[in-house]
């Protein structure tokens, strides 16, 4: 029964989903529980009949046929969905995969696994927009090649610092792991830390404070660098300002930027490392998977699963990608 499948390695899901049956058995179990309503949003049924492969449903309101992948990233798509549970799993595993890579793990083309890739990030950014709160960092990185590392002819003049003629800006906001203390006064986390990533135009106040205001839950602690653009955010928030112009890693009242820092680095690796140099045009998407391997690190690989399969509600069609 899907209730009581359980898996945590890559041969796990050989064992658990030997066909397609199983598959779809599980991701409607996920989605529905034992209940069976149409997922087309004209059409308020809840209940259909269930082909003899298991797979196929009927909705006995609009008489449409559908099954577990329908309204789904991996709707429309004819490979197997062992393939593609066997790709969040790869996505997920330590710093990514490339496209390149994924093609060859699964016997697709280069093109098939990129656009697989597309899709599953665009579920894991599918997640209820809830706000930050408590303790929340901010901090701004840019994206792309170091202008010393190009040859002299495609160098992009006046690009050090802050600006980003060659590169692409992305804002990220950290809410800090949340502690209480046992009775030796040893620190345990309760909550731990979340983030948020938003590619964004510029870096100007005009792009970044209407992305704090409506992220983070007026009333907490908000640390930024001393950078001008966070400037006026003391009327909502408790504004502390950590100056690294200055040499300065933690300001007077104890406050710090260094855990989003942490992350920039873990995200920089992936790219560095795995996927060389994502566009300005799909970087968010980069971003969506970073952001959720951090958010759930602490998860084991079935809970990760499930919790996509609840946000997998999302179309992205090739058109649409490469529009």
């Amino acid at each position: 029964m899907p209730k009581d499948i359980q898996f945590k390695t890559i041969l796990d899901l050989v064992n658990v989903f030997p066909n397609e049956k199983a598959c779809h058995e599980y991701l409607a179990y996920q989605r529905w529980g034992d209940e069976m309503p149409c997922p087309y949003k004209d059409c308020n049924g809840d209940n259909a009949y269930i082909f003899k492969d298991g797979i196929r449903r009927k909705c006995t309101c609009c008489k449409r046929i559908y099954t577990a992948k329908t309204g789904t990233f991996m709707e429309a798509s004819k490979l197997p969905t062992i393939k593609w549970i066997m790709a969040i799993y790869l996505v997920l595993h330590k710093k990514g995969i490339s496209s390149v890579q994924l093609g060859k793990d699964l016997g697709v083309r280069q093109a098939t696994a990129w656009f697989m890739l597309s899709r599953i990030r665009e579920g894991l950014g599918n997640e209820k927009d809830e706000q930050l709160e408590g303790n929340v960092v901010s901090d701004e990185t840019f994206c792309g090649g170091r202008n010393k590392n190009r040859h002299r002819d495609k160098k992009v003049k006046q690009s050090q610092g802050r600006s980003f003629k060659d590169k692409t800006p992305v804002l990220g906001l950290m809410q800090t792991n949340e502690y209480s203390y046992d009775e030796n006064g040893k620190p345990i986390i309760v909550k731990p830390s979340r983030v948020k990533c938003f590619v964004v135009a510029n870096t100007g106040a005009k792009a970044i404070q209407p992305i704090v205001r409506a992220n983070v839950k007026a009333g907490s602690d908000f640390t930024s660098d001393e950078w001008s653009a966070y400037n006026g955010l003391s009327d909502t928030y408790n504004h502390q300002v950590v100056d690294h112009g200055r040499g300065q890693y933690m300001n007077d009242a104890g406050y710090t930027s260094n855990a989003i820092e942490g992350f920039w680095g873990q995200c920089k690796r992936s790219i560095n490392g795995i996927y060389v140099k994502p566009t300005r045009k799909h970087l968010q998407k980069y971003f969506y998977e970073f952001a959720f391997r951090h958010n759930y690190r602490n998860l084991g690989f079935q809970s990760q699963m499930n919790i996509i399969i609840s946000n997998m509600e999302c179309r992205l069609k090739y058109k649409d990608l490469v529009a």
